[in-house]
C-alpha cells in the first residue's frame, strides 16, 4: 500500500512539473488573446502593420488592405500573397485611441506593385515616409517605391537600385533614411541622406540566403533580423542576425538565434526590440503541426549576437481553436520595453476560428511575457 502511495506521489509530482513547465507559454497565449484588441474590421485583408510615433506626439499605424473581394485566404483559391494592395492608414493621440481613428487611404495613384509590405518613418525635417514593396507579390514596377507627407501626400518615388525587391524595412539614423530590403533572397542596405537628398549609389551587402528582414538601432550599432532560406529546398529554417557599427560592414551569427522547436517548423517574420540592455525577438513560426496555425512567439537575450544566449521560445498567441486554426503574423512592436504589440491575425473577433485578416493590437504586460 505504502509502495502504490509513493509511486502515485511520484506521479503527481511529476504532473505538477509538468504543468509548471508548460503553463508560462499557454498562459502568455491566452492572455494574449483575451487583451487583443481589433483596429482594422474591413472585409478586404488588411494585413503588414508599419507603425511610428511622430515628433508632435501624433500615432500613425499603416498598413496593407487588399483589394481582392475574395478575402479568406483558400476561399474560392485566394491567396492574400498574390493580391494587390492600398496603402491605409490611421491617426491618434494614444495607441489605444487607433482603435476607433478613422480610417484614410493615401490619395495618389499607385505603381503596379502589389505594395504588400509597408515601412514608415519619419526624417528629420518632420516628414513622413511611407516606403511600399511587392514583398514577393503581384507587379511589373517592382522597385521599392515611398510615399512623402509633409501636410500633403506626394509620389509615389522608386528608391534607385531597389528593382525586383521583396521585402522591406526602414529606420532613420543621424540624418540619413535607412533601407534594408532582399533582393533573391540577398539582403541590402541603402541609404538617403537628408543633408544632400541623394541615396546611395550602390547598396551594401548585409548577408545572403536571407528574406524578411527588419532593422533597429540600439547605442550606435545596426542589428538586423532575418530569416534563413536558398530558394530551392530550405525555407525558413531559424531566425539569424546581422550586426554592423555604420550600416556599411556586417557579420551575421553563423547559426540561429531563434527557430521553433518542432519537427518541420518555419521561421517568419522577425522584429526586434531593446530595453534596458534585454533585446527580445517577435516572430511568426509556422509550428509544422497541422491543425496549430501561424502564431506569434517571442525569446530573449542580452548577448543578441551570440546564439546560445537566446532563452527558449515562448509562444505568445494560439492561432488555433478547437480544431480550427489561422494565421498570426507580421508582428510589430512599439516602445523599448514592447509595450504594444501589432499584428495581423485571420482570427475572427471570438477567436474561435479564421476570418479576413484584420490588425491586432495587444498591450503587454511583464507577466504576460514570462
Amino acid at each position: 500500500m505504502k509502495k502504490a502511495l509513493s509511486i502515485i506521489a511520484v506521479l503527481l509530482v511529476l504532473v505538477l512539473v509538468i504543468v509548471t513547465l508548460v503553463t508560462p507559454a499557454l498562459a502568455a497565449s491566452k492572455g494574449i488573446q483575451d487583451k487583443a484588441i481589433q483596429l482594422t474590421t474591413n472585409l478586404r485583408y488588411d494585413r503588414n502593420p508599419s507603425f511610428l510615433r511622430a515628433n508632435d506626439g501624433t500615432y500613425w499605424l499603416f498598413w496593407a488592405r487588399g483589394q481582392d473581394s475574395r478575402n479568406i485566404r483558400g476561399f474560392n483559391g485566394y491567396d492574400p500573397d498574390l493580391d494587390y494592395y492600398d496603402v491605409y492608414y490611421k491617426t491618434a493621440n494614444s495607441m489605444p485611441g487607433l482603435e476607433r481613428a478613422a480610417e484614410h487611404q493615401i490619395p495618389l495613384k499607385a505603381p503596379d506593385n502589389a505594395q504588400r509590405d509597408i515601412a514608415a518613418v519619419q526624417a528629420a525635417n518632420g516628414t513622413i515616409w511611407v516606403f511600399v514593396s511587392t514583398g514577393l507579390g503581384p507587379g511589373s514596377e517592382r522597385s521599392v517605391y515611398y510615399y512623402t507627407y509633409d501636410g500633403t501626400w506626394h509620389g509615389p518615388t522608386a528608391v534607385p537600385a531597389t528593382d525586383y525587391a521583396a521585402h522591406i524595412s526602414a529606420l532613420q539614423y543621424q540624418g540619413k533614411i535607412w533601407v534594408f530590403f532582399d533582393i533573391g533572397y540577398t539582403l541590402k542596405v541603402t541609404s538617403y541622406d537628408e543633408t544632400t537628398s541623394q541615396w546611395t549609389s550602390t547598396p551594401n551587402l548585409i548577408a545572403n540566403n536571407a528574406t524578411i528582414a527588419k532593422a533597429i538601432v540600439d547605442k550606435g550599432k545596426f542589428y538586423v533580423v532575418w530569416t534563413y532560406v536558398d530558394g530551392v529546398n530550405i525555407w525558413g529554417s531559424g531566425i539569424y542576425l546581422s550586426s554592423s557599427p555604420d550600416g556599411l560592414t556586417w557579420s551575421s551569427t553563423a547559426n540561429p538565434i531563434a527557430a521553433w522547436p518542432a519537427t518541420g517548423a518555419t521561421n517568419w517574420d522577425p522584429v526586434l526590440t531593446q530595453d534596458k540592455g534585454v533585446f527580445r525577438l517577435f516572430w511568426a513560426p509556422d509550428s509544422g503541426i497541422p491543425g496549430y496555425g501561424q502564431f506569434i512567439a517571442t525569446s530573449t537575450s542580452t548577448k543578441p549576437t551570440d546564439p546560445a544566449s537566446w532563452s527558449v521560445p515562448v509562444q505568445v498567441t494560439t492561432a488555433n481553436y478547437d480544431g480550427n486554426n489561422w494565421w498570426d503574423f507580421w508582428p510589430q512592436v512599439y516602445d523599448k520595453g514592447a509595450e504594444y504589440l501589432l499584428y495581423t491575425s485571420e482570427r475572427n473577433s471570438s477567436g474561435t476560428g479564421m476570418t479576413d485578416g484584420n490588425i491586432w493590437m495587444v498591450h503587454l504586460t511583464v507577466p504576460l511575457l514570462r
